[in-house]
């Protein structure tokens, strides 16, 4: 009996030891099932992180391209900048250059009213300077007149003088 009893529990204790160890083998299947799902999440997460990795590596690139940009409009800002300077200096020569045209507008302006005024006084002038150009033209033929007969009064001053004794001519 005794033999039996340690049979049976010897049985008891292998079946208990079976069961345990099936649900040992149950329980590691469930644990290596987890597993198996732990690494294909790992995978999908590896990729995922080697994904971010590229896309970091693109934002680094294009933060790189937006430093150059941002280098690219501050100097277009400085060249915009010194050409509104440059507009500004020429926008100052125009105004400067239309002060001179108004004023030569009014100098003209000026001037052509007293041309205007000239015109008119020598108009004025016209009759009374034909009548000098005709008497200055009289005076002239008289003037040759009066040479001639000055001339006339030389010589026959000559004349007498040198049938005159005792008067030297110098």
């Amino acid at each position: 009996m005794l033999k039996k009893t340690f049979s049976i529990l010897a049985v008891l204790l292998l079946s208990g030891l079976l069961i345990n160890g099936i649900t040992m083998t149950q329980q590691l299947k469930k644990i290596h099932a987890s597993m198996e799902d732990n690494i294909e999440a790992l995978e999908e997460l590896n990729q995922v992180q080697a994904g971010i990795i590229r896309k970091n590596q693109e934002l680094t690139n294009m933060l790189a391209t937006l430093d150059k940009i941002d280098q690219g409009l501050t100097d277009t800002a400085g060249k915009t900048e010194r050409t509104l300077s440059l507009l500004s200096t020429v926008v100052d020569y125009n105004a400067d250059s239309l002060r001179v045209n108004d004023l030569m507008v009014h100098s003209s302006n000026l001037s052509k009213q007293q041309i205007h005024t000239l015109q008119s006084a020598l108009s004025q002038l016209s009759p009374y300077l034909t009548e000098l150009n005709q008497l200055l033209k009289q005076l002239s033929v008289t003037a040759k007149k009066d040479q001639q007969h000055l001339a006339n009064i030389l010589n026959s001053t000559e004349t007498l003088n040198s049938k005159t004794p005792g008067v030297k001519l110098k």
